[in-house]
């Protein structure tokens, strides 16, 4: 009878696993997409809710917009595979994490003519962590191509779906939304 449950709870757990990771991958390509295509509506609800509690959804648009087009150049993502890697689904209280890794590819237009752009590419490389910068001297534009990282969430506040947060290089968001022991146990 012991061996009969144990094996019940091995498989359980094992299928609750599987969707849990299937609807993880199924969230994450809808978040690539909604900002590869720069659909702020879809960004929109693939982010967790917690961020529009330091930063309205207005807001957000206004400083997206502003950051993807200005007076100096414009930034248009290109659409590639993201080639995901998904790290371990932690449970941590009442909530499950995954931090995963995506690509991403930019092309950024400058505005003014390019002087030095050798410099600009290794600006690019060090700043951004780039894996690749190409210049385009007839169209004035950078493309860029790095390893994008988000965290994605899943609790009581996204109905137990998955939702995503951007990790930015000083996790300055991902710390002021979740604790202390949440960002340690991540290893953020």
């Amino acid at each position: 009878m012991k061996k009969l449950f144990l094996s019940l709870f091995v498989v359980f757990t094992t299928t609750l696993f599987a969707q849990d990771l299937s609807s993880l991958k199924e969230e994450a390509n809808k978040a690539y997409l909604a900002g590869s295509s720069m659909n702020y509506d879809a960004i929109f609800e693939t982010t967790y809710p917690k961020v529009f509690d330091i930063v309205s959804k207005d807001m957000m648009k206004m400083g997206m917009e502003q950051m993807f087009n200005n007076e100096e150049f414009s930034i248009r993502l290109i659409p590639v595979d993201p080639n995901f890697i998904f790290g371990e689904i932690k449970s941590i209280g009442a909530q499950k994490f995954c931090i995963l890794d995506h690509d991403t590819k930019m092309k950024m237009t400058f505005k003014e003519k390019m002087d030095n752009a050798q410099m600009m590419v290794d600006v690019f490389k060090s700043s951004m962590q780039a894996e690749e910068v190409t210049f385009d001297e007839n169209e004035n534009a950078f493309t860029i191509r790095v390893r994008s990282t988000m965290v994605g969430v899943s609790d009581e506040l996204t109905n137990n779906k998955w939702k995503f947060i951007n990790k930015d290089k000083g996790n300055q968001l991902i710390n002021m939304i979740f604790s202390e022991n949440v960002v340690k146990e991540l290893g953020l």
